[in-house]
């Protein structure tokens, strides 16, 4: 089997690859690994040149401008349109099936009576998960016109040694063992280890049962923000106190701030529900966050 994956040198990629023989492994990006066959080509350059020449019979579509440090008009020319001039280079060289990573933020930015599910009604707030939905959609038509397989997954907030983004910056605050103000932070959260994540995709690349399907998928434990700092400060050994500071305050404060999407990621609810991807794949995370602390 011959597979392709973009944004394999991202922390997500960089573990994935690690999922598959290297030997029949080409990734897609602008630098070149000596390990691994390479197509040197950026995601702009599918809109105005045929970058693939050759035939896969699966790729994974990692890459992607991610979150809100730009504006819709950039996340659609390069989540949406060059997302669907890939699929379309590939397809027409004969690619069986097209597995993209998409976002939870497509079902919206917190719950409040039930978890998110894949039946649940799309509703993004943010530039960047709206993007991420209308790629979901743009696929799904192009799929059926040019009969392709399509696998679509929405992760939460993905974790890891050397995760970027706000886990990062959360993860480097609470390793200061500085006091700090969350002890009514009593939120709930699903999270996905990134070795969790790829050993979904890499299951979703061969199962016959993914086709055409959507997942979302998590860890099996949600955490509070609360309880997160407390499973950091244990595996670092550090002896520290949290303050309980009403969280109405927080979001209050926030909100005079501008930060009302960072209240909401720290104070709020965000819970999968990962029970398809159990019951029709077999899949189970085999990390839980405790293990992955462990490690860091």
């Amino acid at each position: 089997m011959k597979l392709l994956i973009t944004g394999a040198t991202g922390f997500i990629g960089k573990e994935l690859v690690k999922k598959f023989d290297l030997e029949n492994i080409t990734i897609f990006s602008r630098k070149t690994n000596s390990n691994i066959n390479t197509i040197n080509c950026s995601l702009e350059d599918l809109l105005v040149k045929k970058c693939i020449t050759e035939q896969y019979d699966v790729a994974i579509h990692l890459a992607g401008l991610a979150h809100n440090n730009y504006s819709l008009d950039q996340l659609r020319k390069i989540n949406v349109e060059s997302t669907l001039a890939l699929a379309r280079q590939l397809v027409l060289k004969g690619l069986k099936r097209f597995v993209f990573v998409s976002s939870i933020g497509v079902n919206g930015n917190k719950t409040i009576d039930s978890a998110f599910n894949e039946e649940s009604i799309p509703n993004p707030h943010a530039d960047y998960a709206i993007s991420k939905c209308e790629a979901e959609f743009e696929l799904t038509k192009l799929s059926k016109e040019l009969d392709f397989e399509l696998v679509i997954i929405r992760p939460p907030l993905v974790y890891g040694k050397s995760a970027p983004g706000n886990f990062k910056r959360l993860y480097s605050l609470v390793s200061k063992g500085v006091p700090l103000p969350f002890g009514l932070a009593n939120n709930s959260r699903s999270f996905i280890s990134v070795s969790n994540l790829c050993d979904f995709i890499a299951l979703t690349v061969v199962h016959p049962k993914a086709a055409d399907e959507l997942f979302l998928v998590c860890d099996d434990d949600n955490v509070s923000t609360k309880s997160l700092v407390k499973l950091i400060w244990k595996e670092k050994n550090i002896n520290s106190f949290l303050i309980p500071v009403p969280v109405f305050m927080f979001k209050f404060l926030f909100e005079l701030l501008g930060l009302s999407s960072m209240a909401i990621q720290l104070f709020d609810n965000l819970e999968v529900d990962n029970s398809k991807a159990k019951n029709l794949l077999g899949w189970h995370p085999n990390q839980s966050m405790i293990d992955v602390f462990k490690k860091m």
